[in-house]
């Protein structure tokens, strides 16, 4: 990917928070123009965590900034943005209709609107169906009606029965540079029995670079059909799946039956509605492309009263200068 790229897709979603952030302290309502985001000059490094208990797997979302610690390279950084849901969503659902869980994307289409209706009117949402290789059914859209339809025709997309995984999230995280609103947070919701076949030709490391770069949080809804399960216990559950891309990214992996798929996949815009967004202004000495480890933690002061809540938050990113245009 381009530096001009990943400037597009990550520092304008800088420039929309600190937008946010100016208009905030003004005592405006939230009601920014995206076209003004271009006239403010920044240069945050945005996250977006999610704060859950380990032990209920509930989403926490009650915490202010001053909750939160970000350390770049083990360095503690001073965090400069601090919000929850206050930029739309930009999904795009990546949906496995390989022959073992093609039935199972089905019925997805049908509940669709019952999921749909968890978003607000301005998240826009993709559809891609994959198999032996990704398509695309559906660009970015608001029309909730249009995208439900459009879910159920990738369940009946013949693209092959194999589950090649690897080669779609790469495909989806380029198609998510053409999401409306550059500044929007973004993710990729994929359902999936979970069963993938080896890496593809851009391995492991070059797609989550592309997620990274792209600043997209992956989420995995497992389901399991009969296929799957015999599967996992032939190859002793060591198959790889969607799990390695939902850790480096900070998304989560939620599981689902065949029969819950719809109100499961309603309670991953949920809690994609409880995530924080932080943005921080990296070191001036960090050099150009280079890999920045990032951890992102909770205050002591808050760890003492709820010393069960974890935080999901990407791993790193890669250095870019901001583009000057």
């Amino acid at each position: 990917m381009s530096q001009l790229k990943f400037s597009r897709a990550v520092w304008s979603r800088a420039l929309a928070l600190s937008l946010s952030l100016t208009c905030a302290s003004l005592g405006f309502a939230q009601k920014n123009d995206p076209d003004d985001v271009i006239k403010i000059n920044t240069d945050l490094v945005v996250l977006d965590a999610q704060v859950v208990d380990k032990k209920t797997g509930k989403a926490f979302g009650t915490l202010q900034k001053q909750d939160f610690e970000i350390y770049e390279e083990n360095v503690q950084q001073q965090i400069a943005y601090f919000s929850q849901d206050q930029l739309p969503l930009s999904i795009l659902l990546l949906l496995d209709v390989s022959r073992s869980v093609r039935s199972i994307i089905g019925q997805i289409g049908e509940g669709a609107h019952n999921a749909l209706r968890h978003l607000k009117p301005e998240d826009e949402v993709a559809v891609m169906a994959f198999a032996d290789h990704p398509k695309l059914i559906q660009g970015f859209s608001k029309d909730r009606r249009l995208v439900a339809e459009k879910i159920l025709e990738a369940s009946e997309s013949r693209v092959g029965d194999a589950t090649y995984l690897d080669p779609a999230l790469f495909g989806a995280a380029q198609e998510m540079s053409k999401a409306t609103n550059p500044a929007n947070r973004r993710a990729i919701i994929v359902v999936t029995d979970n069963v993938a076949l080896p890496e593809g030709p851009h391995g492991v490391r070059g797609v989550i670079k592309e997620l990274l770069e792209a600043g997209i949080v992956v989420y995995g809804l497992r389901v399991r059909g009969t296929f799957a399960k015999v599967f996992n216990v032939l190859t002793f559950g060591k198959v790889r799946g969607v799990d390695i891309f939902v850790e480096e990214t900070g998304g989560e992996l939620l599981g689902a039956d065949r029969s819950e798929v719809d109100s499961k996949l309603g309670e991953m815009f949920t809690r994609l509605r409880t995530r924080y967004t932080l943005g921080y202004r990296p070191p001036e000495s960090n050099t150009e492309g280079t890999f920045r480890r990032i951890k992102v933690q909770l205050s002591p002061a808050i760890l003492k009263t709820n010393k069960k809540l974890v935080v999901r938050a990407r791993r790193g990113y890669y250095f870019r200068k901001k583009s000057e245009n």
